[in-house]
């Protein structure tokens, strides 16, 4: 009688961890989350040009767009280093060399998001994202009295932009 009891608690404990982890791993509500996205044509835009978003559940979603996050930072770091190395008025190579040094604290504020991530911690996510952004912010609104290349400013808008998907997501998870 124990065994058989031992054996139906087992069952019963398989098939709830089962159930739960099914409903973990619903499709996520794209429209959702882009209509609640700082910039919901970019987030529509974002979402129907990448294939792997379709039909994705929330935690894939969130490892896509921190993934496309990280991407865009570190593009967006090479472009302005590139820019410290041609660029020949001092006042631009010391305003670039800033950037430089904002957007290594925002790859470096990813890399401890991903810690966030991988354990399903929106909320750290979500303050270690925002920190993330803080770096091409401040580089963006050091640029403005500049005249920059306009590539460098792209980035960081694509930049803004995929962070406040994710932190959307962090926000529903």
């Amino acid at each position: 009688m124990a065994s058989y009891l031992s054996n139906n608690v087992f069952v019963s404990s398989l098939m709830f961890f089962v159930m739960t982890g099914s409903l973990n791993a619903q499709v996520a509500d794209i429209k959702a989350i882009c209509g609640k996205a700082k910039n919901q044509s970019f987030c529509t835009n974002y979402m129907k040009s990448n294939p792997k978003t379709s039909g994705a559940d929330l935690k894939t979603l969130a490892n896509i767009t921190f993934g496309s996050a990280q991407t865009s930072a570190s593009g967006a770091f090479k472009r302005i280093q590139s820019l410290v190395n041609t660029t020949t008025d001092p006042t631009m190579k010391k305003a670039y060399t800033s950037c430089v040094g904002h957007y290594k604290s925002a790859i470096s504020n990813l890399n401890d998001a991903k810690q966030s991530l991988a354990s399903g911690d929106g909320q750290g996510l979500n303050i270690k994202v925002s920190a993330a952004m803080e770096g091409p912010t401040t580089c963006k609104d050091e640029m403005a009295n500049f005249k920059v290349d306009p590539s460098a400013m792209k980035n960081s808008d694509d930049f803004q932009n995929i962070c406040g998907i994710v932190l959307v997501i962090s926000n529903m998870m």
